[in-house]
């Protein structure tokens, strides 16, 4: 059956969009923007290490960071506040 595999995001800015042809064998890629020059790829997550030490190390990219999604609380619940019985004035 399908089993669920768990993917990090990653954003990688490049010197220039020729490059990102090549990035398409370290993972999938999202989105591009060609005016800011990056673009977000999401990798598998036992991967992460191997892949963003091996970009580092190619000329065409400026920088690399990782995506904060996995560390914000999905799980939004509206909190609505008690409502007092004795209103104070």
């Amino acid at each position: 059956m399908f089993e669920k595999t768990e993917r990090q995001a990653i954003y990688v800015w490049l010197y220039s969009m020729k490059w990102k042809r090549k990035l398409q064998r370290f993972g999938t890629i999202y989105y591009s923007s060609p005016k800011m020059k990056y673009v977000i790829m999401y990798i598998n997550s036992d991967r992460v290490a191997k892949v963003k030490s091996e970009l580092k190390t190619k000329k065409y990219v400026k920088r690399i960071s990782m995506a904060h999604r996995k560390e914000l609380d999905e799980h939004f619940a509206m909190k609505i506040p008690e409502k007092n019985s004795e209103r104070e004035e």
